[in-house]
């Protein structure tokens, strides 16, 4: 099979990988262009670069090679190719220039996140594809295989080890006329326990029978399924525990969506980017919310199946020159066009839209909790003032548990709107940080460490040549997910971005 991407250069060989054309440059969401980075350094004539990816069938599906192509494109490689065999989980992109003997391969093996860590720690895979975050399991698992030199988990948490490079949306999927719009995560909860059914006792169909699919415990969309919906840690246990399956456990994301799909009585879950023909539910929520997988709410991290695609570097070893130019490429602007183009949401700032602020307004004395905590007057005052006339973006500020110290994928958004505010279509703008946080424990000390985070990015950002940056903290007030959800419940510990221009 031939198909186009960059004026007919990229040939096809394997059926299963559908191509995107990728953007020239990225326009990020807030109409402001962004120059291009720097080249890589050309290689020299007769070099052959080669790159190895492992884990994640999410990222790996698309999304890595959309970034390969852009890879080679910016290589100036004209001639690119991508090579598989049968099993549709593995491929390679080779790019070759048209006037040099320089060779770029770049080898993908996208079997689920869990199965890409043992070949980084043995040297056979330059980067880990994953679509959650490393856990300690991850490395016991690897220690319990006798891989050698096995890093600690911080080790492996070190930002430039751990990489955010887009979000995955994993959403619960059902067939294209099924009635329903939502379900609360405490039904889909006990459809996979097998207390529900029929989905009569859901408000569907009242005669048709809940057919249930799944992935593979191997995928991270399982991983996240199991732990965010299903409260249940061990990923093997939780999917061995699932009842009468309409069919055996999908290895391929996309085969699981087509069977939903085809099924009046099927529910899934996967990403929402693979959804393919299924349909897509909102999650209800045990305090009355329904949220939907919207754009914004996704780049925010708001909608709480939103989950980060990383890659992982080998902790405590130097990566290879190939590394670390595609790490450049993936966090820049190019690498984030291709990471859009390949359904995967991006991380290029985002602006809400007209009626986000009204909405959070109208929240600002809600706690979320079924009224059991009283956000103070004050705070809800003071939130409504320094959203009056701004807007926000979707940088969305998140911290090391119970610290000050900023997560990974913080710290690269810190560069992110330093760049964005130093342009000078922003020249006339000010920056209000809010800092918020879950409403467990005592209020004041809530209040307290929110303003302590609001300010500790304050003065990251004064210290990158920002100016008018102001930061305050409100503690429970405003929550955007439910507080009565453990499962939702972090999502409101966050320091958000606003913008207002001004007069």
């Amino acid at each position: 099979m031939i198909s186009s991407l960059f004026a007919g250069s990229v040939v096809v060989s394997r059926p299963s990988v559908t191509l995107r054309a990728l953007a020239a440059g990225l326009t990020m969401a807030l109409g402001v262009s962004v120059a291009a980075p720097p080249a890589l350094a050309q290689p020299k004539p007769g070099q052959e670069t080669v790159l190895r990816l492992a884990g994640s069938y999410t990222f790996g599906a698309k999304a890595a090679l959309e970034l390969a192509t852009a890879w080679a494109r910016q290589l100036k490689l004209p001639g690119v190719r991508i090579d598989g065999g049968i099993d549709p989980d593995e491929y390679d992109v080779i790019a070759e220039g048209a006037e040099s003997a320089h060779k770029l391969v770049v080898q993908v093996r996208a079997k689920g996140t869990a199965t890409g860590i043992e070949p980084l720690l043995r040297g056979q895979a330059d980067l880990w594809m994953a679509s959650r975050q490393v856990t300690e399991a991850d490395l016991e698992a690897m220690r319990k295989k006798k891989v050698p030199n096995v890093p600690s988990l911080a080790q492996f948490l070190q930002p430039g080890v751990e990489n955010v490079v887009g979000l995955a949306t994993m959403a619960v999927l059902v067939h294209p006329r099924n009635p329903l719009t939502s379900l609360t995560m405490s039904q889909i909860r006990d459809m996979y326990a097998g207390k529900v059914t029929s989905w009569g006792q859901v408000g569907g169909a009242s005669n048709l029978p809940v057919g249930l699919y799944s992935l593979e415990a191997s995928s991270g969309h399982s991983d996240a399924f199991c732990t965010a919906i299903l409260g249940i840690a061990d990923v093997q246990k939780c999917v061995d525990s699932f009842p009468r399956l309409a069919n055996p456990r999908f290895s391929v994301q996309d085969d699981l969506a087509d069977a939903v799909a085809g099924s009046p009585a099927g529910i899934g879950f996967g990403d929402y980017s693979l959804r393919r023909s299924a349909r897509a539910l909102a999650l209800g929520t045990g305090c009355g919310t329904g949220i939907e997988p919207t754009p914004f709410r996704v780049k925010a991290e708001e909608y709480p199946l939103a989950r980060r695609m990383y890659l992982y570097t080998i902790p405590g070893r130097a990566p290879s020159q190939a590394t670390t130019d595609f790490l450049q490429l993936a966090l820049g602007p190019i690498g984030q066009a291709a990471i859009a183009a390949s359904g995967l949401a991006d991380l290029a700032p985002g602006k809400s839209d007209a009626d986000y602020g009204d909405a959070r307004a109208d929240t600002a004395g809600n706690a979320l909790d079924g009224g059991r905590t009283r956000v103070r007057a004050a705070d809800a005052r003071a939130f409504e003032a320094a959203i009056a006339g701004a807007d926000r973006l979707s940088i969305t500020f998140r911290f090391q548990s119970g610290t000050n110290a900023l997560d990974s994928r913080a710290e690269a958004d810190l560069s992110r709107v330093a760049t964005l505010m130093k342009q000078p279509a922003y020249a006339q703008y000010t920056v209000a940080l809010i800092g918020f946080s879950s409403a467990s424990g005592d209020y004041a000390s809530n209040r307290g460490l929110s303003k302590d985070r609001a300010e500790a990015v304050r003065d990251r950002l004064i210290a990158s040549g920002l100016q008018n940056v102001t930061a305050i903290g409100i503690g429970p007030g405003a929550a955007v997910a439910c507080n009565l959800d453990a499962t939702t419940a972090p999502l409101n510990q966050r320091v958000e971005v606003w913008l207002r221009k001004r007069t």
